[in-house]
């Protein structure tokens, strides 16, 4: 099933890329009307050229309604499309393997592959509870994203988001990360994230890390579908797709 809504939600992607969870048969009017309300910007605005990319930074903040006599949902992946004019250059800055943050965590990397961080926060039963995101350079097309959890239970884990050009459409590039299940379930209980707050790129040892080579007509669009599970449902699955655009100047 797939719920549509019409709420930014461009950065907040890039810290929660696809997972498939198979979907029981259901229809629209037996799910709860979950929605994303959320606001995203990018410093500067200005638009760059092909010979001469803009560098520039992403802040976003997202929440979760869901109604009150639901839980919220375990989101168990993101996948964002971003239009023609934005782009990220993995290859060219300091980079850190998966090896390196799974043995050492973001310590372990040069200071320079750290290109931004975030907070999720939410609940874990009664519990109140959150994780930090901290984004790493890992190459081309790839960012790492590790996440610490601290309470109810210690929990390491390092998300890969990948970053994949799309030649055809109207769509320039595909970004997807999957959230493992040890973020899922932690301690026999689910992780119902509901908000988050991040910034990525703009760094001055990084200027170019995400940056655009044009302001199209309308601003940067983009469309982000979350993916949920609903344990307290019995399982049940549902999408949640956000369209919308960043404000740019030529």
């Amino acid at each position: 099933m797939r719920i549509r809504t019409h709420h930014g939600l461009l950065a907040a992607a890039v810290a929660v890329g696809a997972v498939v969870v198979p979907a029981m048969a259901q229809d629209a009017q037996d799910l709860p009307a979950t929605r994303i309300v959320s606001s995203a910007k990018a410093t500067p605005n200005k638009a760059g050229t092909p010979k001469h990319p803009q560098g520039m930074k992403i802040t976003a903040s997202a929440r979760l309604i869901v109604p009150s006599d639901v839980e919220a949902p375990i989101v168990t992946g993101i996948e964002v499309l971003t239009g023609k004019g934005i782009t990220w250059t993995h290859g060219k800055y300091v980079k850190c393997s998966k090896q390196t943050l799974d043995r050492q965590g973001p310590k372990g990397c040069p200071r320079t592959s750290i290109m931004g961080s975030a907070i999720a926060t939410g609940n874990a039963d009664t519990v109140s509870t959150h994780v930090d995101l901290i984004f790493v350079n890992g190459g081309p097309g790839t960012t790492y994203i590790y996440a610490t959890l601290n309470n109810p239970a210690r929990i390491r884990e390092t998300l890969v988001l990948k970053t994949t050009p799309l030649s055809s459409g109207e769509w320039g590039q595909r970004e997807t990360v999957s959230i493992p299940r040890s973020l899922q379930i932690v301690a026999g209980v689910p992780l119902q994230l509901t908000a988050i707050k991040l910034t990525v790129g703009g760094k001055s040892y990084a200027k170019e890390f995400i940056a655009n080579t044009s302001c199209p007509r309308g601003g940067w669009k983009y469309q982000v579908t979350a993916h949920y599970l609903y344990e307290s449902l019995g399982g049940r699955t549902a999408d949640d797709v956000s369209t919308g655009s960043i404000p740019c100047t030529k």
